[in-house]
């Protein structure tokens, strides 16, 4: 079995250039991926805080709506019953009476709104609520 010829000086020289280059290449490399994990940490820190700022103000508007759905079935049922008992002289019967219906009109509303299924903020599907099968 030949024996391998020793390496030449010209080789030497050679490999020392191309192990500097590929040390340059692998620190540059290195760097690299460093910036991409910091630009990957920012995004995602950048769209959780727009996915729970939106979840937020979603969650405000729910409470804003059945907030307004009962406050309105409300005003609306006690408008109805004061007419009604001043036109009749019912006073206060009629008020009384369509208050609570009103009130659990608003109420209905209120479970209406509670029982439809929501979309996810970070959802792309604007086709609004699915209905359940």
């Amino acid at each position: 079995m030949p024996e391998p010829e020793p390496p030449s000086r010209d080789a030497d020289k050679a490999e020392a250039g191309r192990s500097g280059d590929e040390q340059s290449l692998r620190s540059r490399l290195e760097a690299l991926k460093a910036e991409l994990g910091d630009a990957k940490a920012r995004d995602e820190a950048e769209h959780q805080g727009k996915s729970s700022s939106s979840s937020n103000a979603s969650a405000l508007g729910a409470g804003m709506r059945a907030a307004s759905e009962l406050v309105a079935g409300i005003l609306v049922g006690t408008g109805l019953g004061f007419l009604l008992d001043r036109f009749l002289g019912t006073k206060p019967w009629l008020l009384i009476t369509f208050m609570m219906l009103g009130m659990a009109a608003g109420f209905r509303n209120i479970y209406r709104l509670g029982m439809r299924p929501t979309v996810l903020p970070g959802s792309n599907d604007r086709s609004g609520p699915h209905q359940g099968h």
